[in-house]
């Protein structure tokens, strides 16, 4: 008997990559007309509209005529589009905007009819666990994934449950054209592979990037199926698919990211590192700050924070966040976070503003502030912020000129040349105060408890010493080395490729930059780069910014944490949770290059939110989102380098993942910052440190005729606080 095969028509749609959104948008425009018009003359049964909502928007906005054929055609199950947003990563986007992108793309397709869901998750470089999370959380129970996936990890069967989501894996991937050009051999091969991960039934996607759909697609598989010996294919749809499959319950991993049968393209967690440095600003701001306090302060500017994240959750887009477009592309990335940006200022102003209004506060006060502690921990000890006076007992770490935000706020000013003044920034330290509460708290007289020399900074947690051109860190327990160390990178914005021995960069002058009764600051000066060492008095991480002047191509800088034992098991955050992963501390990728077709070598490189832990040293970052492992060695890169999307002679990966298109803004030519933190501990006081590290507060200043002090919210002991979605709050508990 020939076995059946499920088949649907669909195209993988990336919204921008190898050339811009527009120039697609007008291909997208040919291939959907024809889509559409297949369905009208029933040529076709379904079709797949790659899982995002964002495509049929970028149709329907320069095809407006045709929007009931579209909510006909989603009414009847001919079309289906959903549940997200974008087709978007899931290892360089945080949490709260994985969840935002699925209520973005549900709310859409659920206004032209869609009604039923798949988490499909074709081409995205690895799952991660909390891909699946986000999905249990937003109730939809069928996902279809390709790329990470070990098909002995899976034994060799690919339809399971996990997280109580019936999964289907694409064993041969989503990329098929044998039909459009009727080779009847190599699909039969293609379907001999796909079988052997499959029980009775087999999944066959019908399409390709940027691929126009099949047309004539009912008369060509009536053909087809008279030629083809041991299958006979069904056009339909995966949801038909669902319905008549088992799927069965197996110990998988947590998360898919095993390049032994697919690409996982680890070099986009370092490609066009400044972007992801942006992006960690960005959703820290909104998740962390803005969103919660517009929620607890009552939702004025909900629709803004939804415009907000709707214009960030575009740069989500396949290609889009990973880095591997071409630069035109990228450009627009910068774009949209500039204007998230400016926008979240903005919001913030606006929050400020509201409450000081509300509450009466008003003029100037030396010696008491309002303290909104939006973090996972009580008592802050030391606050930033800028204003256009110095409090009492501050200490001022920069001076700029501008507007003061209160003349901002009245709409009866207009703000003249003559109101430009000095904003200054400035340290304080505070009383006592509650997480996820409001607080009038003191402003309290520095008690200095950082010593700070040409050579060494210290206060009684933890010191940072350069001896010998090394730099050295230590709690008086531990003692850990910190090096910089480059390298030459032969590769693409999809893979890392070394070449040759790494370079280790060493300090030709240190200083004292500032020492001050709050916080100190040595500067350690390398060619090139700046590395500046801040450490306040009561932190109990060394706060790192490097200045990089970028002057080099087709190269990787990392900060290499050298730790006493070889790493045989890291923990580093996912979007949610902790995500733990063993380790073969002894593989070097340059023994095994050049890969041999059809592989792509196996890498020490892995992804991380914010922090990754090993052997008692952590490391915690802003948009540094890759780190490596070798021996004994934690490697974070700071910068990668890499002029092309696809190195065709890419000595890590036999087959090209793109096109050979220069993209020489992707080497970096420029002055990049990048901030990292280093401390001794575990994975739960990483997550404690967290907060402390990104700032996750805001300050109110003013008069206060009386002090206010009230709880925002309680969470759980041992639990982390994430944020807000759809007026819940997204709570993560240490087991």
């Amino acid at each position: 008997m020939k076995k059946t095969v499920f088949a649907y028509l669909h195209t993988h749609w990336d919204r921008e990559w190898y050339r811009d959104k527009e120039d697609f948008n007008l291909r997208f425009l040919d291939v959907f007309d024809i889509v559409l018009d297949e369905l009208k003359k029933d040529k076709a049964p379904f079709f797949y509209l790659d899982g995002q909502a964002v495509a049929l928007l970028d149709y329907l906005k320069f095809r407006e005529n045709k929007l009931q054929e579209v909510l006909y055609f989603i009414k009847n199950k001919k079309l289906a589009i959903g549940p997200y947003f974008v087709s978007a990563d899931s290892y360089l986007i945080n949490y709260c905007s994985m969840l935002k992108n699925l209520d973005l793309g549900i709310k859409i397709s659920k206004e032209y009819g869609q009604k039923d869901f798949i988490g499909y998750m074709s081409d995205i470089f690895g799952i991660s666990k909390s891909a699946f999370l986000a999905l249990e959380r937003k109730n939809i129970n069928k996902a279809v994934i390709w790329r990470g996936v070990n098909p002995k990890f899976i034994k060799n069967n690919c339809n399971f449950i996990k997280n109580n989501i019936k999964t289907t894996w694409l064993a041969q991937g989503y990329f098929n054209d044998f039909l459009h050009n009727e080779n009847i051999e190599g699909l039969e091969k293609y379907l001999n592979k796909i079988n052997k991960y499959s029980k009775e039934k087999l999944l066959l996607p019908v399409g390709a990037d940027h691929l126009g759909m099949l047309r004539n697609a009912n008369e060509k598989i009536a053909k087809i199926n008279e030629k083809l010996k041991n299958y006979e294919i069904i056009l339909s749809s995966p949801f038909e698919y669902f319905k008549e499959t088992e799927f069965v319950n197996t110990n998988v991993p947590e998360e898919f990211l095993d390049n032994s049968d697919t690409y996982i393209l680890s070099g986009v967690y370092s490609t066009r590192t400044y972007q992801k440095i942006k992006n960690s600003y960005i959703q820290n701001a909104l998740s962390r700050i803005i969103e919660p306090l517009d929620f607890y302060l009552g939702k004025k500017y909900d629709k803004n924070i939804e415009f907000i994240y709707k214009t960030l959750i575009k740069n989500y887009a396949h290609d889009g966040i990973y880095g591997c477009s071409v630069d035109s592309v990228q450009r627009a990335v910068d774009s949209r976070f500039e204007k998230c940006d400016n926008a979240i200022s903005a919001v913030l102003k606006r929050l400020i503003g509201d409450f000081k209004l509300k509450n009466n506060i008003s003029g100037r006060t030396k010696n008491k502030i309002g303290l909104f502690n939006l973090s996972n921990r009580d008592n802050i000890k030391i606050v930033e912020v800028e204003l256009p006076y110095i409090l009492g007992d501050s200490q001022v770490t920069k001076i700029k000129k501008g507007f003061c935000d209160d003349l901002l706020y009245d709409i009866y000013k207009i703000p003249v040349t003559e109101d430009i003044t000095k904003i200054y920034t400035q340290l304080v330290e505070v009383s006592s105060n509650e997480k996820l509460a409001f607080s009038t708290v003191k402003i309290k007289k520095p008690d200095k408890k950082v010593k700070v020399t040409d050579k060494i900074i210290e206060n009684h947690n933890i010191k940072a010493e350069i001896k010998n051109k090394k730099i050295y860190i230590t709690n008086f327990k531990d003692v850990f080395e910190l090096k910089l160390t480059d390298i030459i990178d032969v590769g693409d914005s999809y893979n890392f490729a070394p070449r040759g021995k790494y370079e280790i960069l060493k300090p030709v002058e240190t200083k004292i930059l500032y020492d001050g009764m709050i916080e100190s600051c040595l500067e350690i000066k390398f060619k090139n780069l700046d590395l500046r060492v801040y450490l306040n008095n009561y932190s109990k991480f060394l706060r790192f910014k490097a200045k990089i002047n970028n002057k080099r191509k087709n190269h990787k800088l990392q900060a290499v944490l050298v730790l006493k034992d070889n790493i045989s098991k890291t923990f580093s955050d996912d979007a949610y949770g902790i995500i733990q992963r063993k380790i073969d501390y002894n593989y070097n990728i340059q023994d095994y290059m050049p890969a041999k077709r059809p592989k792509e070598l196996k890498a020490n490189i892995f992804p991380m939110q914010n922090f990754v832990c090993a052997n008692k040293g952590v490391v915690i970052t802003k948009g540094l989102n890759e780190y490596e492992i070798f021996k004994n060695e934690l490697r974070v890169c700071l910068l990668r380098a890499t002029g092309t999307i696809s190195n065709p002679k890419n000595p890590v990966r036999s087959i090209p993942a793109g096109p050979d298109l220069k993209c020489p803004e992707a080497q970096c030519i420029r002055i990049v910052e990048a901030e990292f933190a280093i401390a001794f501990g575990d994975k739960n006081f990483a997550y404690n440190l967290l907060d402390e590290f990104n700032k996750n507060y805001v300050v109110i200043d003013g008069e206060y005729k009386k002090d206010i002090n009230y709880k925002l919210d309680e969470i759980p002991q041992n639990s982390f606080f994430y944020g807000i979605n759809n007026g819940e709050k997204i709570i993560y508990q240490f087991k």
